[in-house]
Order: C-alpha cells, then structure tokens, then sequence
C-alpha cells in the first residue's frame, strides 16, 4: 500500500504552545480537533477563533523519489 506523502505540513499553532499537524485527506487538507474535522477553509476560522494561526513546515518524512532514489 503506498501512499504519498505531502512535501510539506501544515500546522496549527497556538500561543499556549499547542501544535497539530493538518492532515490530507481526500484531496483536502483536514483539521481534528475536540470538535470533529474540518475541511482547511472552515478550520482556518476555527483556528483563528482559538487565537492560533497556520504554519508551513517541510515534512521531515518526505522522501523524493527519482531516477536515481
């Protein structure tokens, strides 16, 4: 089974600390919280409402395949 993994993640921040990574799934980017999941767009206002923000990270289990990989 092979599944493909994003070159990047996107993560939620809080002020308190707190991080959650953002998921993708089903050719959407997916936010869990306490609440349930959400696609992106409706998780970027969640996640503004709780004083947190978006940040993009490279995804340290990304592995590029090539020619030569």
């Amino acid at each position: 089974m092979s599944r493909k993994e994003p070159k990047t993640l996107r993560v939620a921040c809080f002020a308190d600390g707190r991080r959650k990574i953002i998921t993708f799934k089903r050719s959407a980017y997916w936010w869990s919280a306490s609440e349930g999941a959400y696609p992106l767009s409706a998780a970027l206002e969640t996640i503004k409402e709780q004083g947190g923000w978006i940040e993009t990270i490279p995804n340290p289990n990304y592995r590029a395949r090539g020619l030569f990989g």
